[in-house]
């Protein structure tokens, strides 16, 4: 059998102080590496720092990585993305063009006869109101309209820089851990999946629960993690470049 990969949190194209500068070459080849012995790839969000599709415009830093997913796709892996809080705007291109299947939020599905329940992880924890505020507006279509009048290249520019200075000033995601396993052990109980998993905390692990299997996908900033799927047995990996 044939195992299922997941993966998020790359933030491709970030200006993350810490961030691996080769890391784009690494997830190119992690991809390619992928044919002949995947089934599934499931991008689980921020696969890139932000991503605001234009009609005529896609940014060009991203083009290998593009390529071996599009190369992988037409070898016969089924291809799934999860809409991220920072690449929530996907738009057509990943559909039309390579083919992947979009989900903009938690989707289910059944793999290796295993239940599964996956999602990005933004607004997971119940007391991130806030959060959830923030993310109505931006998804609204006016907001997204009003983006698009910039030209892409400033556009791009502002939407790093707001992306680092959060970053640099929000690396405090250890204190919220248990509440977002509240949650998620809740969902499990309520759903009777045999695994939920997802990523967005950056925090890499695969935790048997008295609901149920839990799984976070790590990040692709520092670690290169990813989460390989195994005769429905989940391990945590980290890519070797």
């Amino acid at each position: 059998m044939k195992s299922a990969f997941f993966v998020s949190d790359l933030h491709l194209g970030s200006l993350y102080k810490n961030a691996k500068p080769d890391r784009n070459v690494a997830f190119e080849a992690f991809l390619r590496s992928l044919t002949g012995r995947a089934s599934h790839l499931f991008l689980l969000g921020d696969v890139f720092e932000f991503w605001m599709e234009h009609r005529y415009y896609i940014p060009k830093d991203h083009f290998g990585v593009l390529s071996a997913l599009l190369e992988l796709r037409r070898s016969g892996v089924e291809i799934h993305y999860v809409c991220g809080n920072h690449d929530f705007n996907l738009g057509t291109f990943f559909r039309d063009q390579i083919g992947a299947e979009i989900h903009d939020g938690s989707f289910h599905m059944e793999l290796q006869g295993k239940r599964l329940l996956l999602l990005h992880g933004d607004g997971l924890n119940p007391d991130d109101k806030a959060y959830r505020f923030v993310r109505r507006i931006l998804h609204h279509p006016l907001s997204n309209w009003l983006y698009k009048l910039l030209h892409p290249d400033l556009g791009m520019k502002i939407a790093l820089s707001v992306g680092k200075l959060s970053r640099d000033h929000n690396e405090n995601i250890p204190r919220y851990l248990p509440r977002y396993e509240v949650a998620a052990r809740e969902l499990l109980r309520k759903g009777g999946e045999d695994i939920l998993m997802h990523g967005h905390i950056h925090a890499g692990f695969v935790k048997h629960v008295p609901e149920g299997v839990y799984v976070n996908t790590g990040e692709w900033l520092e670690k290169l993690q990813y989460v390989e799927m195994t005769n429905g047995e989940c391990f945590l990996r980290t890519y070797a470049m």
